[in-house]
């Protein structure tokens, strides 16, 4: 598993990764969708398969002396590396963000814990979608991008709808009241602090249970194909 590891960081490293990982200063842009850098790492790791794709990797990987499943499990230790990363990075330039210009949003989420919950959505609804979709045939890179950029999207767009109406709407309804006192804020009570922290964890471990879900599903999936 080490030594496969280290095969995906020499040779499946893609430059978009480095280019894309820059997208944490879209976060100090004031008003943004600020779920849209997420995106775009995922959108880096399309550009790693893509590579790895027209370069034959997979093919070349399964001629090695491992099995199957653990060539699948590599690639996952990598991208869960990269998205990992990546969110680590967006933690400063959030402070940074909110001592310029504050924690309001009016394009939806603010720039607050809850945000790193969302990250974790984002990648979770990407990793379940594009990876089994990809391996299933092993090349077609595209088309599980597609795949996974309706369930992003449809996430990003829902999740900023409510939040952009709970903005307009908090003094006609207690419901989006709360949403903005305890979720689209910057905590500055205890009780916002607490479900801002169970929302991460939440999140996160959605993401930790479906990433696992995928990587068994493509396992299954690559076994079954005669490369």
């Amino acid at each position: 598993m080490k030594k496969l590891l280290y095969k995906e960081f020499k040779l499946c490293l893609h430059p978009a990764v480095f280019l894309f990982m820059a997208s944490v200063l879209l976060l100090f842009i004031p008003n943004y969708m600020f779920e849209l850098p997420c995106f775009f790492i995922c959108n880096a790791i399309f550009f790693v398969f893509q590579q790895c794709t027209l370069n034959n990797d997979l093919l070349f990987t399964v001629t090695l002396p491992v099995g199957k499943r653990e060539a699948v499990k590599a690639r996952f230790a990598f991208i869960v590396i990269i998205q990992l990363v990546f969110l680590l990075l967006c933690i400063p330039m959030m402070f940074v963000h909110n001592a310029v210009y504050g924690s309001q949003n009016a394009a939806g989420l603010d720039v607050c814990p809850a945000l790193i919950a969302s990250y974790f959505i984002v990648y979770s609804i990407f990793n379940i979608i594009y990876m089994p979709t990809f391996y299933k045939n092993g090349y077609k890179a595209g088309k599980s991008f597609v795949l996974s950029l309706i369930g992003i999207f449809a996430w990003i767009f829902i999740s900023n709808g409510v939040f952009i109406t709970a903005a307009a709407s908090r003094d006609v309804s207690a419901f989006f009241a709360w949403i903005e006192n305890n979720i689209d804020c910057l905590p500055t009570t205890q009780a916002a602090a607490s479900i801002q922290a169970a929302a991460i964890i939440v999140c996160a471990v959605i993401y930790v249970v479906l990433t696992i879900v995928s990587c068994r599903i493509s396992e299954r999936n690559l076994e079954k194909k005669n490369i």
